[in-house]
């Protein structure tokens, strides 16, 4: 029997492996069963993603809730995350699933959980779900029937109320969107095209296996992107992921610019041309270049570990402006408490439009304004989990004086071990769900961001 666990955001697995139907229902039932603890009858909405089988797992999954005696609805189409968290927000739904697994390979496939306001569930329902996991997939007997919606529309009407659509439009500029083969389709281009402004999709179309490239929007997966805003000679360059709920930027010579960057551009267009108000959330991983701008204006900020639900949780308990973490994913006040990357796309290039920039102008304005910042991540593999959290007790409990000659100011162990340097950090964090070691940097050059995650190395096996 596989044990099934769910992770920062859902269950994920290899297809065919331990992601398989039998295994998909037995979640299904432990999920129809948290449910019934809290409503007898509960209303679940399903969506899917463009994964292998995603529509089979999904369809799966429905028959067991349904059996079960919940009311269930199926997405009519492929449909990006945020759409079903909107759906069970607006809807009124009990609960959402969503057959993905976001940005990983197309060897693999997930099952995300979303509940009433649109957020991710809780460490806390999940355990529920994984503790009422049967040992054998339930038979999906008669149940009530399963209806069918189409969702695709509420979801981009919302989006496109987000920002000035006929501003866009008349703006002028030349847009590249990758679509990385998954939900984003042509989403943005049908928003956003009709005067001025060009937009040319790439990889719009569907293919379970991604083109070959992992469906994340890093640097390192957008070679296309980044040779169609060459050759096009476009201003801005937009990616979202095989779910559609992260967002990646390039600018005019088709360089990859960090999300951190894309966060501080973010802060400024809501806070000082649209004149909006709220705190900031960021994780531990975020920008010193955000908690700047919050020190300069004042605006309170909350950090949170690593995890887009402990972001929604905070985002449920205070009035908050933006949610942001180094991933991608970015939360807007008045949409949802989740992450969305069409939403990040159209409202960055708003940003981009008020200011009259390319990306790569706009970028260096802020440099010159709050930073300079500059971050870094490298991952150190084969490390097991038990090795993990000896490293992050000893480094923890015995922490340097200096690294990479800076004075260690302050020790945080929210999330890993943080240390907090003068115009700096480093982290060092378990993955958690790999064995890998995570360490982060951010500091004002690059070369600096390099000394910083060598001493990190370092630190990980000598402690000093």
């Amino acid at each position: 029997m596989d044990i099934l666990k769910f992770g920062t955001d859902g269950w994920r697995a290899k297809i065919a492996d331990t992601f398989t139907f039998p295994n998909v229902r037995r979640v299904a039932c432990g999920l129809g069963t948290a449910l019934a603890r809290r409503k007898k009858s509960s209303l679940v909405f399903v969506g899917y993603d463009t994964r292998l089988f995603s529509e089979r797992f999904a369809r799966a999954a429905a028959e067991v809730l349904s059996a079960m005696g919940h009311r269930v609805v199926l997405a009519s189409r492929l449909l990006p995350t945020p759409a079903l968290s909107l759906a069970v927000k607006e809807k009124k739904a009990d609960a959402g699933v969503m057959i993905t697994a976001s940005h990983n390979a197309g060897t693999y496939n997930g099952f995300k959980i979303k509940l009433p306001p649109g957020v991710s569930a809780s460490t806390s329902f999940t355990s529920i779900v994984e503790k009422n996991i049967p040992a054998h997939a339930p038979a999906a007997g008669p149940g009530g029937a399963i209806r069918r919606e189409d969702w695709l529309p509420l979801y981009l009407k919302a989006v496109g109320s987000k920002v000035d659509l006929p501003a866009l439009r008349k703006s002028g500029l030349r847009v590249v969107v990758d679509s990385m083969h998954g939900v984003g389709e042509r989403h943005f281009e049908r928003l956003v095209s009709g005067g001025k402004t060009r937009v040319r999709t790439v990889a719009a179309e569907r293919d379970v296996f991604f083109g070959g490239r992992q469906p994340e929007p890093v640097g390192a997966n957008l070679g296309p992107l980044s040779r169609a805003v060459r050759d096009w000679k476009a201003d801005v360059g937009f990616a979202t992921d095989g779910d559609g709920d992260r967002v990646g930027m390039m600018d005019e010579r088709g360089r990859f610019i960090d999300v951190h960057k894309l966060h501080a551009l973010l802060l400024y267009h809501l806070w000082v041309r649209k004149g909006l108000r709220g705190a900031v959330v960021k994780t531990v991983s975020g920008t010193l270049m955000v908690e700047r701008m919050a020190g300069k204006w004042g605006i309170p900020v909350f950090e949170t570990p690593i995890g887009f639900k402990y972001i929604g949780a905070v985002m449920l308990e205070e009035d908050v402006l933006l949610g942001l973490e180094e991933s991608g994913g970015i939360a807007v006040k008045g949409h949802l408490p989740e992450r969305d990357g069409l939403l990040s796309a159209l409202l960055l290039f708003e940003a981009l439009a008020e200011m009259g920039k390319s990306a790569g102008e706009a970028v260096a304005f802020l440099q010159k304004e709050f930073g300079p910042f500059y971050s870094g991540r490298v991952d150190l593999e084969n490390i097991p989990f038990d090795r993990q959290a000896a490293i992050l007790d000893r480094i923890t409990k015995s922490p340097p004086s200096r690294v990479a000659g800076r004075p260690v100011l302050a020790v945080q162990s929210l999330d890993g071990v943080k240390l907090k340097l003068e115009g700096g950090w480093l982290l060092l964090r378990a993955s958690g769900t790999e064995p890998l070691l995570r360490l982060y940097a951010e500091a004002s050059s690059p070369k600096e961001v390099r000394a910083l995650l060598n001493a990190a190395k370092k630190l990980s096996t000598s402690g000093r």
